[in-house]
């Protein structure tokens, strides 16, 4: 059963193009409908990023309705850091209610990164077992307490991978708790993602969940640096730097390196799409699709 037309495209095996966009730190709707008109054409669902890099902002969830009342397909990711199981679930249920009907659920991060280091770091659940908890609700129809829904949610489930630092057998335990599809953290080191897709394909975990690569658009050498830096397994190789320092125009050629990851990854067997991801530069993700000659989108299956 399909549960969202973002995995209808899946299951017809379209490859799927998602964008990300990280919600306003402030209360203005006109922000996300600004993002999301600019995005929507270019992308099959748009991920809306919960409270990433443990910064407040608006929520996922709250955003990802504001997508969903445009008439665009959102992608709702769903953090354990900052709420305990009684709280998640309340959220899938009005997600569910609202019309959402993708979730990316994962661990997220921790408080102290962000700007309130003194907030309580809940992790009530750990992304594992969040993603049994939906599967249950879903498919047993009850809380995670074993109490009857009134109504089960309609949840297409995702998970995230980071192919840079572990190894698919962690692909395969979330997977087997209830992930239907999985989104990798920022690829870079393409070697690396393809001996693990090999790894996938092994255990054939590429045929009960579909993978997408994620991909992030990189608008200079600072940028480039501060993620090898910054973020824990990005694995950012340093020619890729040296390239874009070199370039006459780095933002032009963060859109060709940007493009070349996406056509690299959609030619590996088992990847069924690409997640593309910036820092405060969603107007790129347009052109990259548009540069990869993804454009325009294919019309959802009848």
């Amino acid at each position: 059963m399909a549960y969202s037309t973002f995995q209808q495209r899946l299951a017809a095996g379209q490859p799927v193009v998602t964008g990300e966009l990280a919600p306003p730190r402030g209360a203005s709707r006109a922000a996300v409908e600004r993002l999301a008109h600019g995005m929507a054409p270019s992308v099959d669902a748009i991920n809306l990023t919960d409270n990433q890099r443990g910064l407040g902002r608006m929520s996922a969830l709250g955003a990802g309705i504001i997508v969903q009342q445009l008439g665009y397909e959102p992608i709702v990711q769903m953090t354990c850091q900052h709420r305990n199981r009684v709280a998640l679930q309340a959220d899938v249920l009005s997600a569910a209610a609202c019309g959402v009907r993708n979730l990316l659920l994962m661990t997220g991060d921790h408080p102290r990164i962000g700007d309130h280091p003194d907030a309580k770091n809940v992790l009530d659940l750990n992304s594992f077992q969040l993603i049994q908890a939906v599967r249950t609700m879903r498919d047993a129809g009850t809380f995670q307490s074993g109490v009857a829904l009134s109504e089960a949610p309609q949840i297409f489930i995702g998970g995230v991978a980071n192919p840079n630092i572990e190894r698919a057998a962690r692909v395969e335990r979330k997977v087997r708790f209830g992930a239907e599809f999985i989104q990798t953290q920022i690829l870079f080191d393409m070697p690396r993602f393809r001996n693990w897709m090999a790894d996938v394909r092994a255990t054939g975990l590429h045929q009960q969940a579909f993978i997408l690569a994620g991909i992030m658009i990189v608008r200079s050498a600072a940028s480039a640096r501060f993620l090898r830096d910054h973020l824990p397994g990005s694995r950012v190789p340093e020619p890729l730097i040296d390239r874009l320092a070199s370039a006459a125009d780095a933002e032009d050629e963060g859109i060709a390196i940007a493009t070349e990851l996406v056509n690299e990854t959609l030619a590996i067997e088992g990847v069924h799409g690409v997640h593309l991801m910036s820092v405060g530069w969603t107007r790129a993700i347009p052109r990259v699709v548009a540069r990869a000659g993804l454009l325009p989108r294919p019309a959802p299956p009848a």
